[in-house]
């Protein structure tokens, strides 16, 4: 039997309390999937990897794993674009401590407009990652509309043999 009585719960949470622990906190992985390019445009993939990648966690203790089940080059090439990207975009999170981690929401905030409280430092630093960010969506978009050859060399060489329907798992 159940009781009608429905309790309110208020949860709070201290994140100054765990950056004391921060030994105590586990290893968290997370995995984001797609599978088609047209029906999830590969910048909605980019900005969920780069909010995940940005998050207020012990980046030790943090892996993101991207399974694209359709092995699209737009995608790896996006993702390869993004990493670039996030050189500069975590920093300027963590920095600024940024609560909304995710690139497109966090500069399409009404909030984002620039005052002239902010100092000439961040006013500086948050017109250059838009502008990076702009790029990274040009690039992408860019590419979507021209069906290239992506040049994956170096560190990503092993994707480039990628195909849709034989892929490394």
């Amino acid at each position: 039997m159940l009781n009608g009585i429905l309790l309110s719960f208020d949860n709070k949470t201290y994140p100054d309390r765990l950056r004391t622990r921060i030994h105590e906190v586990p290893p968290v992985d997370l995995f984001v999937t797609t599978a088609d390019p047209v029906l999830e445009p590969p910048i909605i993939t980019v900005n969920t990897v780069l909010s995940l990648l940005a998050l207020d966690y012990p980046a030790n203790k943090l892996a993101c794993y991207v399974s694209d089940d359709g092995a699209s080059p737009i995608t790896l090439y996006s993702l390869v674009e993004a990493i670039k990207f996030a050189k500069l975009w975590i920093p300027f999170c963590k920095k600024y401590n940024i609560q909304t981690r995710a690139p497109f929401q966090y500069f399409s905030r009404k909030e984002f407009e620039i005052s002239s409280d902010f100092s000439s430092k961040f006013q500086k630093d948050i017109l250059h990652v838009k502008e990076e960010y702009a790029q990274l969506c040009r690039k992408i978009e860019a590419a979507e509309k021209n069906s290239v050859q992506f040049d994956f060399t170096k560190e990503f060489s092993a994707f480039s043999k990628a195909e849709r329907r034989n892929h490394l798992s």
